[in-house]
């Protein structure tokens, strides 16, 4: 009992850093790929395209529980037999599992494309007229107009991945050095509940949630202005 004591608040910092990592990576790769899909579903023109959107709004009506049997499944057979690849068998316990099983949501791409559409098409038809191809209006030009969207998306990906629990509890397993935040206080609660020192787990609790603290008063305004988008039709 000592021993796991001794280990879980060791490891504190650890599981932190990690849960910090996997958000970072998650906000990145979330702006990056919600930000080019909703660009192409709101002003390229391809055959499919409304198709394509469709798909997308049905695929956000799916709950999580409908396809966590068949993610799981994925993971452990390393995408199909890819991993083998880089000669891993499978992706269970890894950090790369849990970012290639959540690269991008539908619901981040619906709201930037609902933003881009907000944009006045004349900016980037005096853009095309200057010579620029159509990554760069949107990188150079679009991109730095969509500050609103891209801080309320970065807000709310940060948040529920730092708090994510069910999915990485089933996909990190061991060893507990690899272990999220939220897997960490599991690990809080299980050992020291046990010889009554709840501050301590009350202390971690209260610790997990001061990122997303931060980060929400930093980015307060540019929350407020994102999640507004579409709400009031001029």
């Amino acid at each position: 009992e000592t021993r796991s004591l001794e280990t879980g608040q060791s490891l504190f910092l650890r599981w932190t850093l990690n849960s910090l990592f996997l958000s970072l990576v998650k906000v990145l790769t979330t702006l990056v790929f919600a930000s080019m899909a909703g660009y192409a579903l709101a002003r390229l023109r391809f055959p499919g395209r409304q198709a394509l959107f469709l798909f997308m709004l049905f695929s956000m009506m799916v709950p999580g529980q409908v396809t966590f049997i068949s993610n799981y499944l994925v993971l452990k057979d390393g995408i199909f037999g890819l991993s083998r690849l880089f000669g891993v068998e499978t992706l269970l316990n890894t950090y790369a599992g849990l970012i290639l099983s959540g690269l991008v949501g539908a619901g981040a791409v619906f709201i930037m494309k609902q933003f881009f559409e907000s944009i006045p098409r004349e900016v980037e038809e005096a853009a095309l007229i200057d010579g620029a191809t159509p990554l760069q209006t949107l990188f150079r030009i679009i991109l730095p107009m969509s500050t609103p969207a891209l801080g309320a998306l970065a807000i709310l990906t940060f948040q529920g991945t730092w708090n994510e629990f069910f999915w990485p509890f089933v996909v990190l397993t061991s060893p507990r050095e690899i272990y999220t935040l939220p897997l960490g206080l599991l690990s809080f609660r299980n050992a020291y509940g046990q010889v009554g020192d709840w501050g301590l787990i009350l202390a971690g609790g209260f610790f997990s949630m001061v990122p997303v603290l931060i980060l929400f008063a930093a980015f307060q305004r540019y929350f407020v202005e994102g999640v507004s988008v579409g709400a009031v039709k001029e």
